[in-house]
């Protein structure tokens, strides 16, 4: 029961959002038709009925609203927490929530939502009783109704009209009435009756029934009874094509002065709010098509933009998208007792990933997440797991008979993962968490790998493919001898070195086409590249043969490469990056010229390059060191490398089209040496005005800089490695 309640202040939650929408476009409708503000208010019963939505960029509810805001297994979270979209509310209730106690049969928060279930479940059954107690009574005292034709009856004592019934809805009249009272306010009772106004009324006050812990949906239900009444006397006003204006006022107000008994019940169309009613009688008029038109748009505009939910940061569902085919292990499937599986980020940064939701029914991922859990886990003491450096993850398993629910928080900095679960805390290996994360950031993904022979390649020295990420066609460029800085030809040449550490050599195969498919791998990269971890398997094919393969960290620097058998490039190669540069290159014309310049030369030629939007030349500046690191620089993981690289103080966003985009000019003012560690590298002070046409990543002006200067090669010369502070 404490799901359903959940569940009901989830929706009231929403609910109120809405309401307090509702309530000023109400206002702006005040000199429209009444009947279009009274139909508004199917939003908020909407909301209050209805445990989902769908996304629109149209939704006006705050962007941080998370759609359940109090999550369902908030019960068995370490650190409880509700997120409703207003930071001041989530904190103030956040601080008083108590956690689990691990090792306890009982949950603290578990016995509260009971307890507030069960006062829910009370208060639902008093109001019900209160109501069909007021129907009764009311029915007693209309024994004596006399009928005056059809439908309707006139009683002595009563305090109002109204409408009763829900099969047979009857008109009750005060005894007493004209001929003409009794014209304006039949028009006005029948216009219930036809509008289905009483079924809608005890529909309403269901939705009070189960809300009634919610003040905002009291208030609603008020505005929306004052809506429903205004809307049938304008009825009543229009139907009669005269003005009876004040003379149907007298009749109100006539009503209410009547000293009566007998009053009606919830579910009657007791006639209240006489003073609202006057007035709104008193300044009818017949309204104009712009003034109905323009109130139609407003509300439906309104109703869709309340109706949906924020859209949230690039939230993904892949069912069959996954996969690209059904090809899931009869292994897996059989071993699995969930069908589905929905992953959710629940910390605030996001980073690099792509969404905060993914949710499949792949199973081979479901068996991998449910198999974690079926192991043996060692139980975690309690830690501080709400900090900047923790990831935290709510993962939902889902078959037949429902779903369960547990968090893993993922502490990035001292790499430790851990599972709460059951009210416990437990151990987790960091590559499961890692495993978990990857969903969100890598968002196309094929889960069947039917290329066996990658499987079985990287299987034989220990590295487990989990998917398939990307693949891709490409043209080999010549990767035998390098010259300028082309990064097709430099990525592949530098990791052509590390396919031959396993016999896989791709120069033979330059100017061809190539396949090309990026692999997520599920264990870390070695021990030498900590802290970073996460790795791609990438393979490399000529006519469906592999003749290339080695593992890449993707975003991060180039260097942070290895061979199939776990082998950095300085291990594979026995050189340096600058030596086997040094091999590699055959300088052109321009590379010649620069290369008998002095250091001070170089900087000068830099700036001035830049100036004259020259990033050729801007571009052998730099150490091809530099460039070739950049190349996988904040990329994507289903990118293999950066088409282009950024070159420095050009004030350029990483994946920009051009280098030179964003700078108006360069101008180098000073240049002094600073230090000189050693006969190839060199230091130099350098002051420079840079102007930019957005100072997003540096600031336009005069500015000094340390730029690194190093000897990269007889060929090349000196160039620059970096600038610095």
């Amino acid at each position: 029961m404490s799901e359903l309640f959940l569940a009901v202040l989830n929706m009231s939650l929403t609910a109120s959002y809405v309401i307090l929408y509702v309530i000023p476009v109400r206002l702006l409708l005040k000199k429209a038709p009444k009947i279009i503000s009274y139909v508004l208010w199917s939003v908020v019963a909407f909301r209050l009925l209805i445990p989902f939505s769908f996304e629109s960029i149209f939704s006006l509810l705050p962007g941080n609203t998370n759609a359940v805001p109090i999550p369902y297994d908030i019960v068995y979270q370490q650190s409880p927490q509700i997120n409703s979209g207003i930071e001041a509310a989530d904190s103030f209730v956040n601080q008083s929530l108590p956690a689990p106690a691990v090792g306890a049969s009982v949950n603290p928060l578990q016995i509260y939502m009971e307890i507030g279930a069960y006062i829910w479940v009370s208060g639902i059954i008093a109001l019900l009783v209160y109501s069909l107690v007021s129907v009764l009574l009311l029915k007693r005292e209309l024994k004596g109704a006399r009928l005056i034709e059809k439908n309707i009856f006139e009683a002595k004592n009563l305090r109002t009209p109204f409408v009763l019934g829900l099969i047979y809805p009857r008109i009750y009249l005060p005894a007493g009435l004209s001929m003409e009272e009794q014209n304006y306010i039949l028009i006005h009772e029948q216009t219930h009756i036809r509008r289905k106004d009483y079924i809608i009324k005890t529909i309403a006050f269901l939705i009070v029934s189960i809300h009634w812990f919610n003040p905002l949906v009291w208030i609603a239900f008020k505005l929306m009874n004052t809506d429903m009444e205004l809307s049938c006397d304008e009825r009543v006003l229009k139907v009669m094509n005269q003005d009876i204006r004040k003379p149907y006022a007298n009749s109100l107000l006539s009503l209410a002065a009547g000293k009566h008994i007998i009053n009606g019940s919830p579910l009657a169309f007791g006639e209240g709010n006489v003073t609202g009613r006057i007035k709104n009688v008193l300044n009818y008029k017949k309204f104009s098509f712009w003034v109905v038109a323009v109130s139609v748009v407003t509300v439906i505009i309104a109703g869709v933009a309340l109706v949906t939910n924020p859209k949230q940061r690039g939230a993904i569902k892949t069912e069959d998208k996954l996969t690209g085919n059904t090809k899931n292990t009869a292994e897996a499937a059989s071993n699995t007792e969930y069908k589905k599986v929905k992953v959710e980020f629940v910390s605030g940064m996001m980073g690099f990933k792509s969404a905060n939701e993914f949710e499949t029914s792949d199973s081979k991922i479901v068996a991998s997440i449910e198999s974690t859990l079926r192991t043996s886990l060692t139980p975690a003491e309690e830690d501080d797991l709400e900090n900047n450096n923790t990831n935290k993850y709510k993962i939902e398993l889902y078959n037949d008979t429902g779903k369960y629910s547990f968090l893993i928080y993922y502490d990035t900095l001292y790499d430790k993962a851990r599972i709460a679960k059951d009210g416990g805390l437990y151990e987790v290996s960091t590559d499961f968490a890692r495993y978990i994360d990857s969903f969100l950031e890598n968002t196309s993904i094929t889960v069947y790998i039917d290329k066996a022979d990658a499987v079985a390649l990287f299987k034989e020295y220990g590295w487990t493919l989990d998917y398939q990420i990307n693949g891709m066609n490409k043209k080999l460029d010549n990767i035998k001898a390098l010259s300028g800085f082309n990064p097709n030809a430099y990525y592949f040449a530098y990791n052509n070195e590390l396919s031959k550490d396993i016999g896989l050599d791709m120069s033979g195969y330059s100017d061809t086409g190539i396949d090309v498919e990026i692999y997520r791998i599920h264990e870390s990269m070695p021990q030498e590249f900590y802290p970073i971890q996460d790795c791609r398997g990438i393979v490399v094919r000529n006519n469906s043969k592999i003749i290339g393969a080695f593992i890449s960290a993707g975003r991060h620097s180039a260097f942070n490469a290895c061979s199939l058998k776990g082998n950095s490039f300085e291990k594979v190669t026995g050189q340096t990056l600058n030596e086997w540069l040094a091999d590699m290159i055959q300088a052109d014309g321009l590379e010649t010229s620069l290369s008998k310049l002095e250091p001070e030369q170089v900087i000068e030629k830099y700036f001035t390059a830049l100036n004259n939007k020259d990033d050729k030349t801007a571009e052998y500046c730099i150490s091809k060191k530099t460039l070739l690191g950049s190349l996988t620089s904040n990329m994507q993981n289903s990118e293999l490398y950066n088409d282009s690289v950024v070159l420095p103080l050009t004030g350029a966003d990483f994946g920009a089209a051009s280098s030179l985009g964003n700078l108006k000019s360069a101008k180098l003012l000073k240049t002094e040496l600073f230090d000189e560690p050693d006969k190839y590298t060199k230091i130099y002070s350098v002051t420079v005005d840079l102007q930019y046409r957005n100072d997003f990543i540096i600031s336009s002006g005069q500015q000094q800089w340390d730029c690194l200067m190093v000897y990269e090669s007889p060929q090349t010369g000196w160039k620059i490695e970096a600038f610095g502070h």
